[in-house]
């Protein structure tokens, strides 16, 4: 059974993945065309990117959405594993 310390780290390391998918989302959908243009007209390094990206709110979504769900699941995973380490096979309910 691998170290707690490895699922900590783990865990930690899938909640910051799942913060940053999240916090793109709100950014990237929080955006206004009108102020991504402008800044594409003032050759802002990155704008020209950020326009694409939010041109295709579709594609921006479900890619978020799966990285988010990918890692939420693995979070679950890694969570049981360490409350299955803590109190044996009852862990699973706890999980839960």
């Amino acid at each position: 059974m691998p170290n707690f310390d490895l699922y900590l780290v783990l865990l930690v390391i899938c909640l910051l993945f799942s913060v940053f998918f999240s916090g793109s989302e709100t950014a990237f959908v929080s955006l206004q065309r009108v102020r991504v243009q402008h800044l594409v007209e003032n050759k802002v390094r990155g704008a020209k990117r950020v326009s694409r990206i939010i041109a295709r709110p579709e594609k921006l979504l479900s890619t978020v959405l799966f990285g988010n769900t990918l890692v939420n699941t693995a979070a679950a995973a890694i969570s049981t594993a360490m409350a299955i380490h803590f109190w044996g096979e009852h862990g699973v309910l706890y999980a839960t």
